[in-house]
């Protein structure tokens, strides 16, 4: 009978896709290994006075106001010379963090859904400061340079070109695992239920951060008579609740508003289209329900990358705003437009998080616990 097992997956509050995907292997863990334990973390202080939030709200500020900017670094520090420089900054100002949160936790092993505290760990485990297996989980179809680690002994990739890309950049071929991103199981239970789609209903998000420009988006899908009604989902941002809640009773279509649901993979299922920005947490849950995708406001980097990897896979379409509602009001009057792009949604995946999973514990040596 060998010892419970503890493991903690840290994500960072940038977004809330690195922290719906953490979810998602958490739940995996515990229900596969129910003897172990799993719990997820947010690496980001809540000290409003600490560095890494000065370099949160520094992030936010810039995706907000000033995106051409943040468009221009992100350009440059996919630089090799220039990402190394950026990657030191963030490994040597987490360091102190990542060493009490393991000195404290005392984990079998960390896996990370961000970046961020991957940086700190890989830097520890040069030091030879931390000695537990280290698995990097990338929830983007891009790979940035902030994530080229040489001490981490394990990375799961969305796709094979991601894999191939990560390999050209000189981790070794044998760590890397194609997986898919990992979702909540309810999207895979609610896929097989095979949910009735109601015909003319707009599904709505805008991510996490806020930035996805909701009210300007039911604005202008607003005046496409095709459309029956919309679902608004806006997540935790109060203020574009608030915004909405005052705006729905001028607008020509009735309007379902949610706040944090954890009803998505429902209204993803009986939903037409989904127009949001393309997070890939959201597109991936998308991908998985088969629904057609409009992607709009795509923040620079990496979100640009989602967008772009997903029209040439033919299941979405990626706009500027003047082009949203045409494209809406397109897509819904041609039913086998749609029903093409939900083909090429592909087959319903497999359980991402649950290779996730299996990889984790094959890097923890031979004694394993019975997969349920």
């Amino acid at each position: 009978m060998r010892p419970h097992r503890k493991f903690f997956i840290l994500s960072a509050s940038i977004g809330s896709g690195h922290s719906q995907a953490a979810r998602a292997v958490a739940e995996t863990i515990k229900l596969k290994h129910p003897g172990d334990s799993a719990r997820v973390l947010d690496f980001l202080s809540g000290d409003s006075f600490s560095l890494d939030q000065l370099i949160k709200k520094s992030y936010l500020k810039m995706l907000d106001v000033f995106p051409i900017i943040y468009n221009r670094l992100y350009s440059n520090s996919q630089n090799r010379y220039l990402g190394n420089g950026v990657q030191s900054l963030l490994s040597w100002s987490f360091r102190r963090r990542m060493k009490r949160l393991n000195a404290a936790l005392k984990p079998d092993a960390l896996i990370f859904t961000h970046p961020f505290p991957a940086c700190a760990a890989n830097l520890l485990k040069k030091e030879g400061a931390l000695s537990i297996p280290l698995l990097g989980v990338i929830t983007d179809f891009d790979i940035h340079q902030l994530w080229i680690y040489k001490h981490l002994d394990g990375y799961c990739v969305p796709t094979q070109e991601l894999a191939d890309k990560l390999a050209s950049h000189g981790v070794p071929r044998e760590i890397i695992h194609t997986t898919g991103i990992p979702v909540r199981r309810s999207f895979y239970e609610e896929r097989k239920k095979n949910p009735v789609r109601q015909e003319g209903t707009v599904l709505i998000m805008g991510g996490g951060l806020g930035l996805g420009y909701i009210t300007d988006t039911l604005k202008r899908l607003d005046k496409v008579r095709e459309i029956r009604n919309f679902i608004v989902i806006t997540g935790q941002n109060i203020s574009a609740y608030e915004e909405v809640a005052s705006l729905r009773d001028k607008l020509m279509h009735p309007v379902e508003l949610h706040s944090y649901t954890n009803k998505v993979a429902h209204f993803m299922g009986i939903s037409d289209l989904i127009v949001t920005k393309p997070g890939a947490l959201t597109c991936t849950e998308a991908l998985t329900m088969r629904l057609p995708m409009v992607l709009v406001n795509a923040l620079p980097g990496q979100e640009q990358a989602n967008a772009a990897h997903l029209q040439d896979k033919g299941c979405a379409v990626w706009v500027k705003r003047g082009q949203l509602a045409d494209t809406v009001r397109d897509l819904l009057t041609h039913r086998e437009r749609r029903q093409e792009m939900a083909e090429h949604c592909g087959p319903l995946m497999e359980d991402s998080s649950g290779k996730i999973v299996d990889i984790l514990y094959g890097m923890l040596g031979p004694e394993r616990t019975s997969v349920v």
